[in-house]
């Protein structure tokens, strides 16, 4: 693929966009939620603090393909990017290529990729230049680009400096790939442990507003309090309603509530007295004071509820008049608790979170194993109709062998192949819709002899072997070989097993078959000289719909779902699947299933 033209856009050199690509602009800010923005906006802020440059941008790689910017460290208009900005991967802004690369950073002058507006003088940092970390994950499989910009000192570093610049950022590297990584696996749930017995209790309980009752209940014994609330804000996007957000949430202590978490503090408020905040507006403290009155309190105290980065919301405990009162001992106990709380309320909502994805994907699961079942049942029907008349047309009378013998027989015979094909298909589909449904199982198990089932499967492939010119040869099988089990379903195992190493055999080769006892159950080897399987493609042949990668294996016909349903068949017989192969030199297959009990 020739390099495009690169231009200058702000100070990042990017490829021309053609008016195709101006037409359906990519979709913008689709990746990540609220807080998987904020930690990468946390970490490009901190990159800035420590690497010596004024701007950091962080963009992501989406499943789309596109990278948007994610974070922007340092002004914006100076950086040229736009959080939520999302383009194509070729138009990251240089051809890396042509970039020095030193340690994880690679270097790109602007004259090296062409973004140079003059000749370049001195060692001073150049519009154009280009200085950035591709972020990849232990796959090697590129997560994100982090660049830099705009040097404290206003010159390029030297390949020492960058090596050692690598070497102070890894953390902040590894940092962004995590990010990254969490948001794909977003519903993957950690069991926080809690440090009191009470927020232990109440975190097991799966729904928030079960966990926000039970340690109401449980904390407002623990503090002596006359009422206990605990106030909670929605996550972002979310009705004020949910969670149990009362609409009268204290307004004027919002202000109170972020000053005195950011101290790692609480608010003590006592008649006439307001402990904790001195920044509280008069008038705020007047509010508290006539509303203990009113309320005939003793005391208020206003824990957060947070982690050391979020605030979720507080903690307000009421004391009555005459009670005891609120002592250091509790602010500390108290900010252990708020805390565990928050805790205990990610948790929760993260659970929330996985349940509800897990109802959607079965809802999907669902909605597909009925639409392959539909779709299946619906193709039998033409499918028989037209393999029906093919047959008729080629042999029902003279006209019709005539017909079959000139040019119109190729297209019978290709319709007929075609239509064989479509025939596999639809009943590949159909087993493997029924054998996915929830609870599938064997259907009732019968004595089923293996040896039989064999014999029935060597007999159905014969045309097939006599037409790909391979020797099917039967080493050993024993007179009787009974396993429980179903008898179409281990006919089906057998005839695909088989009829892969028939089908990916070459003319001349030999496919070995031995049926014998092994531990305690029955093992049917399958053997080929054939096209083999590279290591690659054996991580994946048991995967629905799954073709090889080898271009002669992909021109012999095949539905990708023969060895997907040899395995759960298999598997729901209680036995296993092994399968060894190298490329060009044959696959042996073993097939091991569990004997009848007395056979």
């Amino acid at each position: 693929m020739p390099v495009r033209a690169l231009r200058r856009r702000g100070v990042w050199p990017v490829r021309e966009i053609d008016a195709e690509e101006r037409e359906a602009p990519s979709r913008a800010g689709a990746w990540g939620g609220p807080r998987d923005r904020t930690a990468l906006q946390l970490i490009a802020e901190d990159v800035v603090a420590r690497s010596g440059f004024g701007v950091c941008t962080i963009e992501v790689l989406r499943t789309d393909g596109l990278l948007e910017t994610v974070a922007v460290a340092g002004p914006a208009a100076v950086a040229g990017r736009t959080p939520g900005r999302a383009v194509p991967l070729e138009s990251t802004g240089s051809d890396l290529d042509v970039g020095a690369t030193f340690g994880t950073l690679t270097f790109v002058a602007a004259e090296w990729s062409g973004a140079a507006d003059g000749p370049v003088r001195g060692d001073g940092w150049r519009r154009g230049d280009v200085l950035v970390a591709r972020l990849t994950d232990d796959t090697s499989a590129l997560r994100a680009l982090l660049h830099l910009d705009e040097p404290v000192g206003g010159r390029r570093p030297v390949g020492e400096e960058l090596r050692a610049l690598s070497d102070s950022l890894q953390l902040a590297f590894r940092a962004v790939v995590t990010t990254v990584e969490r948001e794909a696996l977003a519903q993957q749930v950690r069991m926080a442990q809690a440090a009191r017995t009470m927020i232990r209790s109440a975190s097991g309980r799966l729904e928030l507003p079960e966990l926000l009752d039970a340690a109401t209940h449980e904390l407002r014994d623990a503090f002596r309090a006359e009422r206990l609330q605990i106030e909670v804000r929605p996550p972002p996007g979310e009705d004020a309603t949910d969670y149990g957000v009362s609409p009268d949430f204290y307004l004027e202590l919002e202000q109170a509530l972020h000053r005195v978490w950011r101290r790692e503090g609480v608010l003590i408020a006592e008649p006439g007295q307001v402990w904790g905040d001195p920044e509280l507006a008069p008038q705020h403290r007047e509010l508290l004071a006539r509303s203990l009155r009113e309320q005939g309190l003793g005391s208020l105290v206003l824990v957060p509820i947070g982690t050391a980065r979020q605030l979720l919301g507080a903690l307000l405990i009421h004391r009555r008049l005459g009670e005891q009162r609120w002592t250091d001992s509790e602010t500390v106990a108290a900010l252990d608790v708020g805390r565990d709380l928050a805790a205990a309320i990610l948790q929760a909502r993260a659970l929330e979170s996985e349940h509800a994805l897990h109802a959607e994907l079965r809802r999907t699961d669902e909605y597909r194993r009925e639409l392959v079942s539909t779709v299946s049942h619906e193709l039998k029907n033409p499918i028989g109709v037209l393999l029906g008349h093919v047959e008729m047309l080629g042999l029902e009378d003279d006209a019709g062998a005539e017909l079959a013998a000139g040019r119109a027989g190729v297209s019978l015979r290709a319709m007929a192949r075609a239509a064989r094909r479509l025939q596999v298909l639809a009943d590949d589909l159909l087993t493997m819709s029924r054998l996915e449904q929830p609870g599938a199982g064997v259907r009732p198990p019968l004595p089923i002899d293996l040896a039989r089932v064999l014999a029935e499967a060597v007999d159905d492939l014969a045309l097939e072997v006599e037409q790909h010119r391979v020797t099917l040869v039967v080493e050993a099988a024993p007179e009787r070989a009974t396993v429980l089990g179903d008898a179409d379903d281990l006919f089906r195992v057998f005839v695909n097993v088989v009829g892969n190493a028939v089908k990916y055999s070459d003319p001349g080769g030999t496919v070995r078959l031995c049926l014998e006892p092994h531990v305690g159950g029955m093992r049917l080897t399958c053997t080929d000289e054939g096209l083999g399987i590279s290591e690659a493609d054996q991580a994946r042949l048991f995967s629905h719909f799954f073709r090889s990668t080898n271009p002669r294996a992909l021109a012999r016909p095949g539905t990708g779902l023969g060895l997907a349903i040899v395995q759960r068949v298999v598997e729901q017989h209680g036995g296993r699947v092994e399968l060894e192969s190298e490329l060009g030199r044959g696959t042996t297959v073993r097939v091991w299933l569990p004997a009848a009990a007395g056979d």
